[in-house]
């Protein structure tokens, strides 16, 4: 999870979900005349920030942060992104928030991270602290996704069970949730969000060929397995895919193509301060 180089060039899915998310409920986000700051949480390296992310931001914004809990991801990002008015910083969102950046952002946003987090309420609460008084957010994060349960069903093997023995810490908070969107309601109110709207989006992804999904699953993958055993370890992971019929033969397969199909939610949520 901390290869940077690798992140960006597989991290397709969640490029287009992160772009559809803004295309679809940006209008919600409440811009002053100018000199508006923002805060892009879990930025990775960097390029939904400043490629996708930009695009949506008036022209008289003032600066624009992405933080990361990953040092790695951070430096990246400052390398290849970084300018005048763009920086990024180390911050783990679910621990102690630094006195500097209290009530310092008109604006949260966040893509494709908060499922990573297991004490919900702590990064919730941070969110709502990063941002000044009518300050919003904007954010979306897997809720129900099959690579979890590919997750799980490995970890209850004998070959797998001790690399993968915390899965759950791994799993979104919302993969087995009933009703997310009510969860996640209450607790943004409890903390003193104001206007929560809480969507669940279905959506689904199709990868052109197994070696794509090798490289997306490594991009993000949080497990420590021993290089030596990583091509074991996706090797299994694709014969359950095969088993959970996700993979699908393309052109009467006469030529051996495939393609590998997931279908998962999102949640989208939008709140002010």
């Amino acid at each position: 999870m901390n290869d940077a180089e690798l992140y960006q060039s597989s991290n397709a899915l969640q490029k287009r979900d992160a772009c559809q998310c803004l295309e679809e409920f940006a209008a919600t986000i409440k811009w002053k005349n100018s000199g508006d700051r923002i805060i892009d949480i879990g930025c990775g390296d960097g390029s939904v920030t400043t490629n996708i992310l930009k695009k949506y931001l008036p022209h008289n914004y003032k600066e624009i942060v992405g933080c990361d809990i990953s040092e790695e991801m951070v430096r990246f990002a400052n390398e290849k992104h970084s300018n005048f008015d763009t920086k990024f910083i180390v911050l783990d969102i679910e621990g102690k928030l630094p006195e500097a950046l209290r009530r310092s952002f008109d604006h949260a946003v966040s893509f494709y991270t908060l499922h990573w987090i297991k004490h919900q309420e702590s990064a919730f609460s941070n969110i709502y602290d990063l941002l000044s008084e009518g300050g919003d957010c904007l954010l979306m994060f897997i809720g129900h996704m099959p690579v979890y349960d590919v997750y799980r069903l490995l970890a209850r093997t004998k070959r797998w069970r001790y690399w993968l023995k915390d899965v759950d810490r791994y799993v979104s908070p919302y993969h087995d949730s009933q009703e997310p969107e009510k969860e996640i309601k209450r607790m943004m109110e409890k903390i003193g969000f104001t206007n929560v709207d809480v969507k669940s989006k279905h959506s689904s992804y199709v990868y052109d060929s197994i070696e794509a999904v090798k490289k997306a699953v490594k991009a993000v993958n949080p497990f420590k397995i021993p290089k030596e055993m990583y091509h074991i370890f996706m090797e299994d992971y694709v014969n359950i895919l095969r088993d959970m019929r996700f993979i699908e033969p393309v052109n009467n397969n006469t030529d051996g193509s495939v393609h590998v199909r997931f279908s998962y939610s999102l949640l989208v949520v939008s709140a002010k301060k």
